[in-house]
């Protein structure tokens, strides 16, 4: 996958990110990122919406960036998840404090911003931040509402638990009866405080019941990157057939089918093991002839492919340059061997486009002993009675015109030449090994060459 670049603007003037990596904790999503100068930015998002980014010199110890690495899911730039939470917000405009209040006022309830502002401590000043969040619960105390004062109470434990008013607040009778709702089940908080329900289903999500009831929230509510994070992390901790169709499902909505190969093919490094997750990358490889992919997959897992998979794998090595996809032998051998056996019409032309190009770094003993397995019946193709007569010439100086010829017919010119130059050390007066001569110098290019063995040609055909 290409690697994101994010454009960043601070008023008008554009700073280039390179994303490193995203933390998703809670309902915040934060990514890391450098700038061409080498500076450390934060991208701050609540479910996935943009927020503002702020330049970081340092992380404040237990701030929530802190916790969201520590706590939270991680993923490693490039990734389809980054990608998406840059694309769906671009352009990312840089908001300063009061930019920022107004953007919470019009976006979120109190709650959330309360709880947006906690998010900013290691690049915003905390007693700054405080003060926001303190004079949220004076306005809903001031306005008789002492529950949803003390949801800012709970918000400032977390933020700030060691001040003098956060611990006052925190032991006041007139809170105990609020204060008993958060000792219980986050379901039956759900109805009472749903952010704090959700974060507590977060912090909970290894237990199946939780992951299960915050993942019907963030579908409830179209968190489809959230989510998608959400069953990636669940997959890595304990794979299931039922996380891994949910996890489809949301890949097929909402993401292209080289960026769900991307993603499953992070995955499948995490989870090696994972027999239904590998099959299918495998055949998501398969079908869009992602050659790369298919040779890995071979060489790691045995799988045995159905009549219609190596249909595909036929394609897929018909249509393969070899010269520019690196793959160990043994391993084309065995694709080879699949597509020879039910396709033996295709065997000629496969054989010969990849003895080809495993000539230029094998002798003939190789060639032969690799060749063998792929032997179906007695009506061999060309090719195999071509490398055991080249096999049993090699060593014979009276046959080096003839292996030279064998040679130019796989096109190993250099081999070619070899054999060409020994033949006319060997027949001095013969001008068809230098007429040979100088067809392959002026195939490789090299035209002062060939013209001086043309002309030398012509001299000995006037001789004879």
């Amino acid at each position: 996958m290409m690697e994101d670049q994010i454009k960043l603007y601070d008023h008008h003037k554009e700073i280039q990110l390179q994303p490193q990596n995203a933390a998703f904790y809670l309902q915040g999503e934060i990514i890391e990122a450098i700038s061409g100068d080498n500076e450390l930015y934060y991208l701050f998002f609540y479910k996935s919406r943009f927020l503002t980014a702020k330049k970081a010199k340092r992380v404040a110890r237990l701030s929530y960036i802190e916790q969201a690495y520590k706590k939270g899911i991680v993923i490693q730039s490039p990734h389809p998840l980054i990608h998406s939470l840059i694309t769906s917000n671009h352009p990312c405009q840089i908001n300063s404090f009061q930019p920022l209040l107004r953007k919470l006022d019009t976006l979120y309830t109190p709650q959330e911003k309360a709880f947006i502002l906690t998010f900013f401590e290691s690049v915003i000043p905390k007693k700054q931040l405080f003060e926001e969040l303190k004079s949220i619960y004076y306005t809903y105390r001031r306005n008789g509402q002492m529950y949803l004062g003390y949801q800012i109470v709970r918000i400032l434990m977390n933020f700030a638990p060691k001040h003098s008013l956060v611990k006052e607040l925190a032991h006041n009778i007139m809170f105990n009866k609020f204060a008993n709702l958060y000792n219980e089940k986050p379901e039956n908080l759900m109805a009472k405080d749903q952010l704090a329900a959700e974060n507590m289903l977060f912090s909970q999500k290894d237990v199946d019941p939780y992951f299960e009831q915050l993942a019907a929230i963030l579908e409830k509510e179209s968190r489809w990157i959230e989510l998608t994070a959400l069953y990636i992390y669940k997959l890595t901790s304990i794979p299931s057939a039922d996380h891994y169709s949910n996890l489809i499902n949301l890949l097929q909505q909402h993401f292209t089918e080289n960026e769900t190969i991307d993603i499953l093919e992070k995955l499948s490094f995490q989870i090696p093991s994972y027999l239904p997750l590998q099959k299918d990358l495998f055949k998501r490889y398969l079908q869009s002839h992602h050659i790369d992919g298919v040779f890995r997959m071979v060489n790691n897992h045995e799988f045995t492919l159905d009549s219609s998979q190596v249909q595909l794998l036929g394609d897929v090595l018909e249509q393969m340059d070899p010269e520019t996809h690196s793959i160990q032998p043994e391993t084309l051998q065995t694709l080879l061997k699949s597509v020879i056996h039910l396709h033996p019409e295709k065997s000629e032309q496969l054989l010969n486009k990849f003895v080809i190009t495993l000539l230029k770094t094998n002798d003939l003993v190789y060639m032969k002993e690799w060749l063998k397995p792929l032997k179906e019946n007695n009506e061999m193709p060309r090719i195999f009675k071509t490398i055991d007569t080249m096999h049993q010439i090699s060593d014979d100086l009276d046959q080096m015109q003839t292996l030279g010829k064998m040679y130019y017919e796989f096109k190993q010119l250099d081999k070619a030449l070899e054999c060409f130059s020994w033949e006319m050390e060997l027949e001095p007066a013969d001008p068809h090994p230098v007429q040979w001569v100088s067809k392959i110098y002026r195939e490789k290019g090299m035209i002062q060459e060939s013209e001086a063995y043309r002309d030398l040609c012509v001299q000995l055909q006037k001789q004879a």
